[in-house]
């Protein structure tokens, strides 16, 4: 079960948009490296705690301020140093550790949103070849640890919690309108149990090798329409229940060769765009006739299919999304802003959306609706 990454090269680079020779597989470079700028970007700094009624009472006996300055000036550095691969490994490892510090030693502070990203953090930090899958289970367990609770909840089981939440809370304007036209609590209680089958299903996918591919599926699109549906990240959960997913994804060991027409347009100005920002050069563009079109494991891709897996093939795409989401945290009308730069990326990135763009693009070029495999 060990992942595959990019050969390391002698030297590691500062390129912040580089994720080769970095001391993890480039999955999880890319994982830990977006945290790092989901942190940084949404000021997580600030709120770092002074101990107060810590769950391990010696804490408490720390002065709070040199408490907190150590917690916060810890926190910049190893973020920095993941931005700038300086021994990524052990900047994952401190930089989660100090959140799970920050979260055992203030009530105030503790969150399960800050928990599960402080595990993400220094589980991949501990990464192994060939060693145990900790950050899968990590995603299996909370998982698993979610749908039971909500299971046992009597105002789960009733649609109370659901339409508290949707009414009281977000005024939802079209959960209230959808509501409306239904019997009393049928939608609250059809949001809730589906929500438990949710999570509760999606930890035998966590499990089984084979299932890998619908992983990624299941749990990014779960935490998209969370976001869709609320405008906000719940502080750090989208970015880390979605970075999980990272944890499931092998990138190819060898430069991926792209064949391209160099007697057309086209072809000339897709090798400039994305050879532009392919900064650890994981794509080999070959002037070749015909479309633009290239090979992964058993799959050949073409097309719009070609052109969505070179962004998806890419880390950068990742680097951005995340920017872009915790960059607008504090600006006005951020939430409307949040759903638009998710809903983009599921429409163009995907299943099932972007296989209903792969086939508006690709007419004339009928291929078999890609799966993930190759990323599992």
């Amino acid at each position: 079960m060990g992942l595959a990454g990019i050969p390391t090269p002698a030297v590691t680079s500062w390129n912040p948009l580089k994720c080769s020779g970095t001391g993890l597989p480039a999955n999880l470079t890319i994982l830990v490296k977006v945290l790092a700028i989901a942190l940084l970007l949404t000021n997580h700094v600030r709120i770092l705690p002074d101990p107060w009624l810590s769950f391990i009472p010696p804490i408490d006996a720390i002065p709070p301020l040199f408490f907190k300055r150590t917690l916060q000036t810890v926190f910049l550095v190893s973020a920095l140093a993941i931005i700038f691969n300086r021994r990524l490994r052990v900047a994952s490892l401190i930089l989660g550790a100090t959140m799970l510090l920050a979260v055992v030693s203030s009530k105030a502070y503790y969150g399960n949103n800050k928990t599960f990203c402080g595990l993400m953090l220094f589980l991949a930090g501990l990464y192994k070849p060939g060693g145990y899958p900790f950050l899968r289970w990590q995603l299996a367990l909370t998982y698993f640890g979610a749908g039971l609770n909500k299971l046992l909840d009597a105002d789960w089981h009733s649609g109370l919690f659901f339409e508290n939440w949707s009414v009281n809370r977000l005024h939802q304007p079209w959960y209230i309108a959808l509501d409306s036209l239904l019997p009393a609590m049928y939608l609250a209680r059809f949001m809730c149990w589906a929500t438990i089958v949710t999570e509760l299903g999606i930890v035998p996918f966590i499990l089984i090798p084979s299932l890998y591919e619908w992983v990624i599926i299941s749990n990014v699109l779960f935490q998209a329409s969370l976001l869709l549906f609320d405008g906000t990240t719940f502080t750090v959960f989208f970015y880390s229940m979605t970075a999980a997913s990272l944890a499931f994804v092998a990138w190819p060991t060898e430069p991926v060769a792209v064949m391209y027409d160099a007697n057309r347009g086209f072809g000339n100005a897709a090798k400039r765009f994305f050879s532009s920002w392919d900064f650890d050069r994981r794509f080999l563009w070959v002037p070749t006739e015909g479309i633009l079109h290239f090979s992964l494991g058993s799959k050949v891709y073409s097309g719009f299919r070609a052109l969505r897996m070179l962004l998806l093939l890419n880390p950068v795409t990742y680097f951005t999304i995340a920017a872009a989401i915790a960059a607008c945290e504090s600006v006005p009308s951020a939430a409307l802003i949040r759903r638009l730069i998710v809903a983009v990326a599921l429409l163009l990135l995907m299943p099932p959306l972007a296989w209903v763009a792969d086939k508006f693009f690709d007419h004339g070029h009928p291929q078999p609706a890609p799966r993930l495999k190759e990323f599992a």
